[in-house]
């Protein structure tokens, strides 16, 4: 059976040809690594770039393709040489099946469209419909018309300007929906969600791969940096980074040591003129936060880290916090659990399916910052709680992870055909 991946990064082997270093395909290179030199399964990964050619590479049962014209983000769809050069390669690999890899990007729409009688899929990642709704994530009105910058009014690209993006975005979701007919799904809100827009939609279900490596490392209540908390990358709004610092600020009262760990680019700019210059309005938002909060000395910025990296963080802190203000799974939050740290969570989307509240885990309100400054204080100051969590939470991934994800994948795919 030969599967087209419609995907919205290089992923692993591609990026060592290419670039001679690993991608941060995460789940689906965790994925893909369980088809490689399988019998029976070609998989052709295709994706985009900004390129003139089309660029291709094999290896074992795997291939990859690079578009050309643009990287996913910016992709037109409608531009006629997009079209022909997604026609091409579908008349050339003759795939039996179509899977995208979420809807977040149009090139996926723009392959759909050619694709006349080939079955498809989608795999959920994020839903844009939701991140539309969420993208203010909580910051008042008066506050997003002062992080307008200079960057922001010259791209049309301020934070209120993003959330319109998002909401034409979500029409454009809803077709690629339409056109696949089938969605592979990890929880009951992104089903009603995807219900909502394509009532008669086909579901299927398969959690998304994580990385091994999070699962081989255990994090040990004897061993961490005390009063540390680690969270997700924050990049921007919906991630919710302001409203932990404000929990922080809360913390720091009683621990004046507390450390915050963000992983993934900084948000705060480094003082430089390209800085300044290409300045975000969430990073003046942050940046104005962190300042009347006095926090700066207690956040450390961790810059871009590899899966075994992150691990290394994981096992290192005493509490893992995932902040949301929507998220339809995080791979994240999966991933701390899975080395066993305390982790506490927002109770967003399809969060509470796997954290339950007390037992692997601690939930909140998004907006209740001063209810997440509290659970992370229970962590702090009780050790039996804290060691059972963790105990727990590695328990419960083990179960959720078991392993079973390519054979359950494979069941999707054959189901289609």
């Amino acid at each position: 059976m030969k599967i087209l991946w419609i995907v919205n990064s290089v992923l692993n082997d591609l990026s060592q040809e290419l670039f001679g270093k690993p991608s941060n395909g995460v789940w689906m290179d965790a994925l893909l690594s369980d088809f490689k030199g399988k019998c029976g399964y070609e998989i052709v990964v295709a994706t985009t770039a900004k390129r003139k050619n089309v660029y291709s590479y094999k290896n074992q049962n795997i291939a990859y393709y690079l578009l050309p014209d643009s990287p996913p983000l910016t992709y037109n769809e409608n531009k006629k040489s997009n079209i022909a050069v997604w026609k091409t390669l579908i008349q050339t690999e003759k795939p039996d099946l179509i899977q995208v890899w979420g809807t977040e990007f149009t090139h996926g729409l723009c392959a759909l469209r050619v694709a006349k009688g080939i079955p498809s899929i989608v795999y959920m990642q994020g839903y844009l419909g939701s991140i539309a709704r969420y993208y203010q994530a909580g910051i008042p009105i008066k506050d997003l018309k002062k992080t307008v910058t200079f960057r922001d009014f010259i791209k049309g690209d301020s934070i209120l300007q993003q959330q319109k993006k998002y909401y034409r975005s979500a029409k454009k979701e809803a077709e690629i929906l339409r056109l696949s007919g089938s969605i592979i799904s990890e929880n009951e809100w992104c089903n009603a969600n995807i219900r909502s827009v394509v009532p008669n939609i086909k579901v299927y279900s398969c959690p998304l791969s994580i990385n091994k490596t999070f699962s081989k490392k255990e994090w040990n209540i004897a061993t961490i940096d005390r009063r540390s908390i680690i969270c997700t990358a924050s990049g921007y709004t919906i991630k919710g980074l302001h409203m932990l610092l404000r929990a922080v600020a809360l913390l720091k009262i009683e621990f004046p040591e507390i450390k915050l760990y963000v992983p993934g680019t900084p948000v705060v700019s480094d003082g430089s003129v390209k800085w300044l210059l290409r300045k975000r309005g969430y990073t003046k938002y942050i940046e104005t936060l962190i300042r009347q909060l006095g926090i700066g000395e207690n956040i450390v910025w961790l810059g871009r880290l590899s899966q075994e990296e992150l691990a290394e963080e994981y096992a290192k802190r005493h509490v893992f916090v995932m902040p949301s203000a929507i998220e339809n799974h995080s791979s994240s939050l999966k991933e701390a659990m899975a080395v066993g740290m305390p982790c506490v969570s927002s109770y967003v989307g399809g969060i509470p399916e796997y954290v339950r509240h007390g037992k692997n885990g601690l939930l909140y309100r998004f907006e209740e910052y001063e209810v997440l400054a509290d659970h992370i204080k229970r962590i702090f100051t009780d050790d039996e709680f804290a060691t059972n969590l963790s105990s727990n939470a590695k328990k419960d991934m083990a179960l959720l992870h078991n392993g079973s994800e390519f054979e359950q994948i494979c069941d999707i795919y054959r189901n289609l055909k």
